[in-house]
């Protein structure tokens, strides 16, 4: 009994030293690297679009049916100009209808549209831009198969005091709706 514990101790003994004799000539291996990273704000912000074509191109309305106002986006997209039939009636309104699209490689997330009204004659009319988009995300799309939004947005332009002249005057309105990556 005596000699089966002590090849049972020299067993173990054994690989005792085995173990202690591979961790004293191991060794580690170490890597090291770096990531290089850069975004294409270029190709996000010329994605993020004015849908300009098909029954979604943006359109102009006014209240008085025979009167006709006129909107265009830019070749580019990215601007939308419109002019509203004269408004000569007091809560008279011309009504703006677009919608957004994404053609890119990124979601984007559409801010809150902001609108400015400037000119000498900026007292007689109000600007009501609908912020149905804000938070909105448009998931990616692609030249040939852009996202749009499902429902349309609005800004309404409407004259709120009388213009007491003969001349015709003009108002300048920019609206900015701002849009941005969305990090997932």
């Amino acid at each position: 009994m005596k000699k089966g514990k002590s090849v049972k101790v020299g067993i173990v003994v054994a690989l005792l030293v085995l173990g202690v004799g591979f961790a004293v000539i191991s060794t580690t291996l170490n890597m090291n690297g770096t990531a290089n990273l850069k975004g294409n704000a270029s190709e996000f912000n010329k994605s993020i679009l004015f849908v300009k074509d098909g029954a979604k191109a943006a359109k102009i309305e006014a209240s008085i049916p025979e009167k006709t106002g006129t909107v265009t986006v830019s070749e580019d997209g990215k601007t939308l100009s419109f002019e509203t039939p004269i408004l000569d009636t007091v809560n008279e309104t011309a009504t703006v209808t677009y919608y957004i699209e994404n053609r890119g490689p990124y979601d984007a997330k559409l801010g809150e549209i902001k609108c400015d009204v400037t000119g000498t004659n900026s007292e007689y009319i109000s600007v009501n831009a609908d912020i149905n988009y804000k938070g909105l995300e448009l998931v990616a799309g692609t030249e040939a198969n852009p996202t749009q939004t499902e429902e349309a947005s609005t800004i309404e332009v409407k004259l709120i005091k009388s213009y007491a002249s003969d001349e015709p005057a003009s108002v300048e309105i920019t609206c900015q709706l701002p849009a941005e990556v969305v990090n997932k």
